[in-house]
């Protein structure tokens, strides 16, 4: 029923950090979608036609960036291949986590580890970083790259 969701029991600071978490991996996600698509046409279609979750779309920009010639480019993307492999396991233990009452008495998110406001917002800073280094990458190197340019020693 309308305004059911404001039964639960979740504060709006919290909701605030969860959704920008949440927001703020999709963009980084995203911007490997697109890395994967310049780096191999078709990849779009196939991520989303499959419905490739976000663990699968970091072994397939892995196996993408590993296929690249050596060059310093294709190091840059392999670094950030790693760290967007290593955020999806942070992404899922926010999004997948088991409903609880922190150590506050307030409503939270746990897996490992209960999930404080602060620890959202750095994890949106985390997924916000990866981003924007993969936004640089899909518009500076594999811009180039996907209109036949070449890797750089």
């Amino acid at each position: 029923m309308k305004d059911d969701r404001l039964r639960q029991p979740l504060k709006a600071d919290y909701a605030e950090a969860l959704g920008r978490a949440t927001f703020c991996f999709a963009i980084c996600e995203w911007n490997v979608v697109w890395a994967c698509e310049r780096m191999s046409p078709g990849s779009l279609r196939k991520i989303v036609a499959d419905e490739l979750t976000a663990g699968k779309i970091a072994k397939r920009f892995l196996d993408l960036v590993r296929n690249l010639p050596k060059s310093i480019q294709r190091q840059e993307l392999a670094d950030a291949a790693q760290e967007f492999n290593r955020l999806v396991e942070i992404r899922n233990s926010i999004v997948h986590g088991k409903p609880c009452t922190g150590p506050n008495g307030e409503a939270r998110l746990s897996d490992k580890q209960v999930f404080e406001s602060s620890d959202l917002e750095s994890a949106a800073d985390t997924f916000s970083a990866c981003g924007i280094e993969m936004n640089r990458l899909l518009h500076g190197f594999l811009a180039t790259y996907a209109s036949g340019g070449s890797c750089q020693e």
